[in-house]
């Protein structure tokens, strides 16, 4: 277009200088078709934003982060005249569109319609827009173009990705050998045995299998306690979706990984969030995980929430009954740290999971003390891989 319109105005140009040192019919008439071009052109892409109809749907409104689903597309042109050219731009963002590209050029003559059926992946949790964002129309001899934004564009809602994990080891393992101390049960482990088939994996005392090079499971002469304690987040932390959608994706997806490993092991957990105020989700079944689930897919951070005044609101006898406590957070201050090292004293061991983008390039483990660690996950992560 760049040549075509450099074309154009060396002849607007040539036609003034013409009429400037000579004149004539011709100049004159050669001049003001050069002028009522831009006009035609108007009119035209005037013409073709009035007579194209967009349409644009996918399988159902709720779909599932980084999980394709189909994607249906079609441009007709209702009007007498050709289209000679457009170009569709997409919402690129948080979805991709597979298999269209943005660079092919449509044309459509009268009455026809251009059809096309694809899939639309959505990387994050949440609603926003999806699809076709703008389109570029030329006109026919390509001098001019004019973008618009569609009039209709279409929103999805989407629900977080349910994320398997086969073993969180990073976890367990922390849980389970240089972190125990006596706040985890009423009595010391005195006891261990080799590993048998059927054994639970939490049980596993890990540095008696270092020694004896061989998986050896702890027997206790006193209770246990099982609970797991997870505290998301709730701080939105930023105005712009381009900051915030990525990090509230990855904690969401975190918590339900985690919730439905331990659920699915038989291990009571239990997701501490805030709304109103602080609320406890009890995760004892699969009904409890549908219940947790069906809460994430719609659950609104904001930026007057703080996991300092979540735990404010808990009683040491609530933070008690847990044998480890999750921390799945997207920022660590000073006064966090000093709090929550005070509850890994008097309760339990602590894990921090620090999410954010610029995370990505730090040290992964940038806390590691006794009973008290912090990892830190990039927005990109593999749960399955950061968590083995």
């Amino acid at each position: 277009m760049r040549k075509r319109l450099a074309v154009y105005f060396s002849a607007l140009i040539l036609a003034l200088v013409g009429i400037s040192f000579q004149g004539g019919p011709v100049t004159y008439l050669f001049l003001w078709l050069l002028l009522l071009l831009p006009v035609f052109s108007a009119l035209y892409i005037g013409y073709v934003i009035v007579f194209l109809k967009i349409y644009q749907r996918t399988d159902g409104r709720n779909m599932v982060s980084g999980t394709p689903t189909e994607f249906y597309i079609t441009l007709q042109n209702e009007g007498p005249f050709s289209f000679s050219a457009l170009q569709i731009k997409y919402f690129s963002s948080f979805s991709t569109i597979l298999d269209l590209k943005e660079e092919v050029i449509y044309e459509l003559p009268p009455g026809a319609s251009v059809k096309k059926s694809t899939q639309l992946l959505c990387r994050y949790r949440g609603e926003y827009r999806v699809g076709i964002k703008k389109i570029t129309v030329w006109d026919p001899l390509g001098l001019f173009s004019f973008t618009y934004s569609i009039r209709e564009p279409l929103s999805v809602i989407v629900a977080p990705a349910l994320v398997q994990l086969p073993y969180p080891g990073s976890i367990e393992q922390f849980a389970h050998t240089d972190h125990e101390s006596n706040v985890q049960r009423t009595e010391p482990d005195i006891l261990v045995r080799e590993y048998l088939p059927g054994d639970a994996m939490r049980l596993i005392h890990w540095k008696s299998s270092a020694v004896m090079q061989k998986l050896m499971i702890r027997e206790r002469i006193g209770e246990e306690k099982n609970g797991i304690g997870i505290f998301m987040d709730s701080h939105r932390c930023g105005e712009r979706t381009e900051d915030y959608l990525p990090v509230e994706n990855k904690i969401i997806e975190m918590v339900i990984a985690l919730a439905e490993y331990y659920m699915r092991n038989q291990i009571p957990v239990d997701v501490l969030l805030q709304k109103e105020q602080a609320v406890r989700k009890a995760i004892r079944d699969a009904a409890g995980f549908d219940d947790l689930y069906a809460e994430m897919v719609g659950y609104t951070f904001r930026e007057d929430r703080n996991l300092l005044q979540m735990l404010a609101e808990l009683s040491d006898q609530e933070l008690s009954a847990y044998r480890l406590l999750i921390f799945i957070v997207h920022q660590w201050s000073a006064e966090e740290d000093a709090w929550v090292e005070q509850i890994n004293t008097s309760h339990a061991p602590v894990m921090i999971y620090l999410v954010g983008a610029a995370a990505e390039n730090e040290e992964t483990d940038a806390i590691d003390r006794r009973g008290y660690a912090l990892r830190r996950i990039g927005t990109d992560a593999v749960l399955q891989e950061v968590l083995q």
